[in-house]
């Protein structure tokens, strides 16, 4: 299904993806006008797309929404993108409530570290937030946890939000042309990383604490 809807949504964009590899003020004019060509269609596919992946460990979701990002423009791409995200959690978390779970997840030392979070929405959040921590791990524990789907969905639309946000702002600067555009852009990357070791590190000291109980 990924390989096919893939291979329409190319087929679908292909002129635009010549015309991004071979940037220039003509081809960017051209660019946006074949973009306002399409439909709502075209739009829902890539959503759809990039609903999918979210639930694929290793996928390259970011590589889809930089791409929106490029056709759509930043406040579009930002909204296509965050959708998208914001949907496959959700059906991963659906698809994780209906089937077993592995012994393997809930042995993961990042599962471990945000079940003890004090603020169990904002530990969510903050893990949402972070590309490298895997969409499964956060939202089997989101259902361990028994959050409410209200609260569930605030925590997956704060945490999407400031990477989905890179990924569509990063694709119209590349489009654009305007590098200077991504200075901002590394710092909020730089402060994802900092969230990521910050997690990390709290992992290290749950894994010490069940040493010392096991001791």
């Amino acid at each position: 299904m990924i390989v096919a809807l893939t291979a329409l949504i190319i087929k679908n964009y292909w002129t635009e993806l010549v015309l991004l590899f071979n940037p220039s003020h003509a081809n960017q004019v051209k660019l946006l006008a074949l973009v306002h060509s399409h439909g709502i269609i075209d739009v829902l596919l890539l959503t759809i797309l990039i609903a999918i992946l979210c639930g694929v460990p290793g996928a390259p979701n970011s590589v889809v929404c930089i791409f929106t990002g490029v056709c759509y423009g930043p406040f579009f791409g930002f909204l296509i993108s965050w959708c998208g995200d914001i949907l496959g959690n959700c059906l991963v978390r659906i698809a994780i409530a209906k089937s077993k779970i592995s012994t393997k997840t809930r042995k993961n030392q990042v599962y471990r570290y945000l079940v003890r979070q004090r603020y169990p929405i904002l530990g969510l959040a903050t893990a949402f937030a972070v590309p490298f921590i895997p969409n499964l791990v956060t939202n089997y524990t989101s259902l361990r946890l028994k959050i409410q789907k209200s609260y569930y969905l605030t925590a997956v639309a704060l945490g999407t939000l400031p990477v989905t946000f890179l990924y569509a702002y990063s694709g119209h600067a590349i489009s654009t042309l305007k590098f200077k555009q991504l200075i901002p852009l590394v710092i909020i990357f730089i402060l994802l990383c900092c969230l990521y070791l910050v997690i990390k590190r709290g992992v290290k000291r749950v894994k010490r604490y069940r040493h010392r109980r096991r001791k």
